[in-house]
């Protein structure tokens, strides 16, 4: 199970999922600092996905697999988190969130611990969030 680590700073939803999914280990400000270490932008102002270099160098198995494939993670106890990516038209904003065997946990302020994901996705989806097609399955 994922714990939530509070938002220190507006924007920094990489840093805090990142965070949680190496507690206990890293914490919000060694995973803010390593980050530095990372490429972030590429040129024509593409955003590079660093974390996923962050976890493969501290040896996290990765992989991607379809959106649908969430509901399937507690069957895993456990063993395997996502990392579920989202664009907010309404926002001008991407977000992640982390995605475990008891649903979503969500860095932004304001959103419950955890939230059931089908819950989640209809609330985000009622405000015109919309879902990347695949998510980061990152093994704990």
């Amino acid at each position: 199970m994922i714990r939530r680590i509070a938002q220190r700073q507006q924007n920094d939803c990489v840093i805090c999922v990142v965070a949680m999914l190496m507690a206990p280990f890293h914490d919000y400000d060694s995973v803010c600092i390593e980050s530095n270490k990372y490429e972030k932008n590429a040129r024509a102002g593409k955003f590079y996905t660093w974390w996923e270099s962050f976890l493969r160098d501290y040896g996290r198995p990765i992989s991607y697999r379809p959106f649908m494939d969430l509901y399937e993670l507690p069957q895993f106890d456990g063993r395997v988190v996502g990392v579920l990516g989202m664009d907010m038209p309404h926002l001008r904003a991407s977000h992640i969130v982390c995605v475990d065997e008891i649903g979503v946990v969500d860095p932004a302020d304001g959103v419950p611990d955890h939230i059931g994901l089908p819950e989640y996705v209809l609330s985000r989806r009622a405000q015109g969030t919309i879902f990347h097609t695949e998510f980061l399955v990152v093994g704990t």
